[in-house]
């Protein structure tokens, strides 16, 4: 067995209902609380109205202007507003792009130099300011992880970025807040955990416990998110969980080629982000299923999906096309693609050899 190393600082409080218990779980120094969120929680939920209700004996601001995906232009605009404000505090409310805005700025409120230079590596001056979440959404698990993904307009790419210091001090996950998601988000954000799952275990950097997790996860979405999508609540709530769960696992273990293979599907095309994973792990599998290093982890996939091309079988019952024709890409955009990929850091933890040779032929594959 290989040796492990096991932290999640970020307190968890799972439930239905338990988000009137958001003000016990505030540190009494956190006084002026700056909300993070969009524009469609903010105008067609109840969840920010609710939230600050909650909060009303502390003082609150409101950054809704979080898009899908957020840049670099959103998260210095948020925190100049977090700096004019004082915040002492930034709560994410919202899917996972609120959720990763909310840590950026928590971070970009603390520096002054450009964001681009931390995500170069350069280390951060001060500890960014604490975060608390509440996902909207059971996709990311960004809510109990330390990374964030933005995307970078300048460079048609999304890039990511990972510090201790940003875990979230609490994730409160109300399942209750899911259940105004539409069908097409709930299947997108469910695709997301689906993939998370799969990668974590996929990984050469997983171990035993993290791998407990990972098929949990995986199994709980597996089985859950077609019900989800039909808004069972029973399994919208189990779907928060394994987002979670799932969250956990990409923290230990991070994810694979899959999601970094997507983010050209995103970028260019605008597939969501959860689909576009999906669609490249369906991808992905054939090609590792003849070169990993670990192939009794495929089996396990295999077995759990129903065969060989169970994953895209079961994709396609969800009306998920597995073809990127059908997304609009084209044989022309495929080596840039690759360049892009192959760059990533996620490439050496997949458990094959990737070059940007095979890359190409992965997504020629799925054409």
């Amino acid at each position: 067995m290989r040796d492990f190393t096991w932290r999640l600082p970020t307190r968890i409080v799972f439930g239905k209902g338990r988000l009137a218990e958001l003000p016990a779980n505030l540190e009494p120094g956190w006084r002026r609380i700056f909300i993070v969120t969009d524009k469609t929680i903010a105008g067609r939920t109840e969840a920010l109205d609710r939230t600050r209700k909650l909060l009303e004996e502390r003082e609150t601001a409101v950054f809704d202007g979080v898009e899908e995906n957020p840049g670099f232009a959103t998260i210095e605009a948020g925190a100049r507003s977090a700096r004019d404000f004082g915040a002492e505090l930034v709560l994410g409310l919202g899917g996972g792009s609120c959720l990763d805005a909310a840590k950026g700025i928590a971070l970009k409120t603390c520096h002054r130099g450009p964001l681009e230079r931390y995500l170069r590596g350069e280390p951060l001056e001060d500890d960014p300011l604490p975060v608390v979440c509440l996902p909207t959404t059971s996709g990311t698990g960004s809510e109990v992880t330390p990374y964030v993904v933005f995307s970078d307009a300048a460079a048609a790419d999304k890039v990511g970025y990972s510090h201790p210091a940003l875990f979230p001090r609490v994730a409160l996950i109300d399942p209750v807040l899911t259940y105004t998601m539409p069908e097409t988000v709930i299947l997108n954000t469910g695709l997301d955990v689906l993939s998370h799952a799969a990668e974590a275990y996929l990984s050469t950097a997983a171990f035993p416990l993290n791998d407990a997790l990972a098929l949990h996860a995986l199994e709980t979405a597996r089985s859950r998110l077609p019900g989800a999508v039909r808004k069972n609540a029973e399994a919208m709530d189990l779907m928060s969980f394994a987002a979670m769960l799932a969250g956990v696992a990409i923290t230990n273990a991070s994810t694979i080629l899959p999601h970094v293979a997507g983010y050209p599907l995103t970028v260019f095309h605008g597939v969501p982000h959860g689909r576009a994973s999906a669609v490249m792990l369906a991808a992905v599998l054939p090609f590792l299923r003849e070169r990993t290093s670990a192939p009794e982890k495929n089996a396990v996939l295999d077995r759990m999906f129903g065969g060989p091309d169970g994953l895209g079988k079961y994709l396609r019952g969800l009306g998920v096309s597995t073809r990127l024709s059908d997304y609009g890409v084209r044989e022309e955009e495929i080596a840039l693609y690759a360049r892009k990929t192959i760059v990533k850091g996620d490439i050496r933890i997949t458990p094959a050899e990737v070059t940007e040779e095979s890359l190409a032929e992965i997504y020629r594959s799925a054409l």
